[in-house]
Protein backbone atom coordinates (compact mmCIF):
# COMPACT_ATOMS: atom_id res chain seq x y z
CA UNK A 1 0.00 0.00 0.00
CA UNK A 2 1.83 3.03 -1.30
CA UNK A 3 1.29 6.77 0.36
CA UNK A 4 1.81 9.92 -0.87
CA UNK A 5 2.45 12.66 1.03
CA UNK A 6 1.22 16.11 -0.58
CA UNK A 7 1.07 19.24 1.02
CA UNK A 8 -1.08 19.26 4.36
CA UNK A 9 -1.97 15.45 3.25
CA UNK A 10 -0.72 11.80 3.02
CA UNK A 11 -3.19 9.64 0.89
CA UNK A 12 -3.63 6.10 0.00
CA UNK A 13 -5.51 5.00 -2.84
CA UNK A 14 -7.96 2.16 -1.81
CA UNK A 15 -9.74 -0.37 -4.20
CA UNK A 16 -12.90 2.28 -2.80
CA UNK A 17 -11.23 5.52 -3.52
CA UNK A 18 -8.94 7.65 -1.24
CA UNK A 19 -7.99 7.54 2.17
CA UNK A 20 -6.15 10.35 3.54
CA UNK A 21 -5.13 12.07 6.81
CA UNK A 22 -4.52 16.03 7.22
CA UNK A 23 -2.62 17.76 8.93
CA UNK A 24 -0.68 21.48 9.63
CA UNK A 25 2.71 22.25 10.77
CA UNK A 26 3.23 24.89 13.27
CA UNK A 27 6.98 25.42 14.25
CA UNK A 28 7.96 22.32 16.09
CA UNK A 29 4.51 20.54 16.02
CA UNK A 30 2.32 18.74 13.41
CA UNK A 31 -1.19 18.55 14.41
CA UNK A 32 -3.55 15.78 13.27
CA UNK A 33 -6.81 17.03 12.98
CA UNK A 34 -8.60 14.59 10.41
CA UNK A 35 -8.25 11.01 8.92
CA UNK A 36 -11.09 9.45 6.64
CA UNK A 37 -11.01 6.29 5.21
CA UNK A 38 -13.75 4.89 2.54
CA UNK A 39 -16.46 3.17 4.22
CA UNK A 40 -15.85 0.05 2.07
CA UNK A 41 -12.17 -0.19 3.60
CA UNK A 42 -12.52 0.27 7.22
CA UNK A 43 -11.62 -1.71 9.26
CA UNK A 44 -8.90 -3.08 7.11
CA UNK A 45 -5.67 -0.81 8.82
CA UNK A 46 -5.63 1.78 6.67
CA UNK A 47 -6.48 4.49 8.61
CA UNK A 48 -3.63 2.97 11.25
CA UNK A 49 -0.60 2.93 8.07
CA UNK A 50 -1.60 6.35 7.55
CA UNK A 51 -1.35 7.39 11.04
CA UNK A 52 2.01 5.66 11.53
CA UNK A 53 3.38 6.82 8.65
CA UNK A 54 2.23 10.56 10.09
CA UNK A 55 4.04 9.42 13.63
CA UNK A 56 7.35 8.45 11.12
CA UNK A 57 7.10 11.85 9.53
CA UNK A 58 7.00 13.83 12.01
CA UNK A 59 9.71 11.90 13.95
CA UNK A 60 11.92 12.57 11.22
CA UNK A 61 11.31 16.13 11.29
CA UNK A 62 12.03 15.96 15.16
CA UNK A 63 8.34 17.69 15.46
CA UNK A 64 5.92 16.68 18.24
CA UNK A 65 2.38 15.44 17.15
CA UNK A 66 -0.99 17.20 18.56
CA UNK A 67 -4.14 16.10 17.56
CA UNK A 68 -7.74 16.46 17.67
CA UNK A 69 -8.45 13.69 15.54
CA UNK A 70 -10.59 10.93 17.62
CA UNK A 71 -8.78 8.13 15.60
CA UNK A 72 -5.49 9.22 16.47
CA UNK A 73 -6.31 8.72 20.11
CA UNK A 74 -7.15 5.19 19.11
CA UNK A 75 -4.17 4.74 17.51
CA UNK A 76 -2.19 5.73 20.60
CA UNK A 77 -3.76 3.19 23.11
CA UNK A 78 -2.76 1.06 20.19
CA UNK A 79 0.46 1.93 19.74
CA UNK A 80 1.92 2.92 22.99
CA UNK A 81 5.26 3.88 22.00
CA UNK A 82 4.46 6.83 19.91
CA UNK A 83 2.86 8.34 22.72
CA UNK A 84 6.35 10.26 23.70
CA UNK A 85 6.10 11.78 20.37
CA UNK A 86 2.62 13.56 21.16
CA UNK A 87 1.98 16.66 22.94
CA UNK A 88 -0.92 15.49 24.97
Amino acid sequence: MEIIKRRNKMLCKTSHGVAELEYRIEGSVMSIFYTFVPKEDRGSGIAEKLAYYAFEFAISKELKVRFDCPYITHFLEVHKDMVKYSTQ
